[in-house]
C-alpha cells in the first residue's frame, strides 16, 4: 500500500517513472534494425538485431548478425515513433562496440523500460551519420 501512495505521489507531481529501482527484475527490449526503418532512408541491404536489458539507471545491449553496412560508428537509443525523427536519448558507447554497458538517468531508463515502442535503436556509419539501420524497440 506504501507502493502504491509512493507512486501515486510521484506521478502527482511529475517525477519520472524509475526502470526497476525497487530491484525488481530488470526490463528487457530488442529490435530488428534494418536501413529501410531507417530515417532517412538508410542502406537498404542493412541488417542487424539488438537487445537491451535496462536495470535501474543501468543499460547494456548487445548487437547481433549486423551485416549489409559499412564499418558502424556510432549506435543510439532515440526517442520518436516509427517513420519519426528523434532525439538522442542514450548514446551506446563513445563509439560502435557490439556489446556493453552504460548509465543513463533514472527518467530516461525507465521511460524507456515501460514504453519502448516510443524509443528506437539506429547505428550510424560514415556513410550513413544518421542511421544506417533501425528498429523500434518492443519488450522481449
Amino acid at each position: 500500500m506504501k507502493r502504491i501512495a509512493a507512486l501515486l505521489l510521484a506521478s502527482a507531481l511529475g517525477a519520472p517513472p524509475l526502470a526497476h529501482a525497487s530491484g525488481g527484475a530488470p526490463a528487457r527490449v530488442r529490435t530488428t534494425l534494418t536501413g529501410r526503418k531507417a530515417v532517412p532512408k538508410g542502406s537498404r541491404r542493412g541488417r542487424g538485431r539488438v537487445t537491451v536489458t535496462i536495470a535501474g539507471k543501468r543499460v547494456c545491449w548487445t548487437f547481433r548478425g549486423v551485416r549489409g553496412i559499412d564499418r558502424p560508428r556510432a549506435a543510439f537509443i532515440d526517442k520518436g515513433i516509427p517513420g519519426e525523427f528523434g532525439p538522442v536519448m542514450v548514446r551506446l558507447g563513445a563509439k560502435y562496440k557490439a556489446s556493453g554497458c552504460v548509465t543513463t538517468t533514472a527518467g530516461t531508463a525507465g521511460a524507456i523500460g515501460l514504453s519502448p515502442r516510443g524509443f528506437y535503436v539506429t547505428v550510424n556509419t560514415r556513410k550513413f551519420p544518421l542511421g544506417a539501420i533501425r528498429g523500434q524497440l518492443r519488450k522481449g
